[in-house]
């Protein structure tokens, strides 16, 4: 009876404890692999490329695994939260959120920081710029002055990059705006959630 045995590498990026990604040796260059947890798709990042990717099949090919230490993974939290702490230095407003990044003690993950629920969409970013080329000048606009005013405005859904795409911001009580961008699979109430960490940044917040 064949049996089929599972690479290393996969086993650690299957398992939901370990760090989404992981670097491996491949014709003797450093590669880095990652997995897409809500799929369960094993990528691998083009060369010369930082983010791009496809998917990853040729395990056979993997000639050595880095395992990342103890300390790879601190300084990996230290500068996500560092991160999250410049780009929120921007900022032209406040809110309870981006006091509690100021505040965040950069030895603690985001999520013990309660900055984001942990997912891994952490320390991802999309411009307000890259939104418009969507939704539209009108519809950022619109966002935009209801958002100097602090008053509460929503989007119609548009399409992003395949997915459905809504902009909203709101004003709390305490008269601090909050806003942030649903990109939800298409005709659902699920997807990813970014936060307007500054006046042109959403980043990574929450995946339902």
């Amino acid at each position: 009876m064949n049996t089929t045995t599972i690479h290393p590498a996969e086993v650690y990026l299957r398992n939901p404890n370990n760090p989404s990604s992981l670097y491996v040796k491949i014709n003797g260059k450093r590669r880095r692999l990652f997995i897409n947890r809500q799929e369960g798709v094993i990528g691998i990042i083009a060369e010369r490329k930082k983010r791009r990717g496809y998917k990853f099949y040729e395990w056979a090919s993997i000639q050595d695994v880095y395992y990342p230490t103890g300390k790879d993974e601190k300084e990996t939290v230290r500068k996500e939260v560092l991160k999250y702490k410049n780009l929120a230095r921007l900022a032209s407003h406040t809110n309870a959120w981006l006091r509690q990044i100021a505040d965040a003690d950069p030895e603690k993950s985001l999520y013990e920081n309660h900055i984001t629920t942990g997912t891994t969409i952490d320390g991802k970013c999309i411009r307000l710029s890259t939104i418009e080329k969507y939704c539209g000048y009108m519809v950022m606009e619109c966002f935009r002055e209801a958002f100097k005013k602090k008053e509460k405005y929503s989007s119609y859904r548009f399409d992003f990059c395949g997915y459905d795409g809504t902009l909203w911001c709101e004003p709390r009580e305490d008269g601090d705006m909050i806003a942030g961008f649903y990109k939800e699979y298409r005709n659902t109430g699920n997807g990813y959630y970014y936060l307007l960490i500054n006046d042109n940044t959403m980043i990574g917040y929450d995946i339902d």
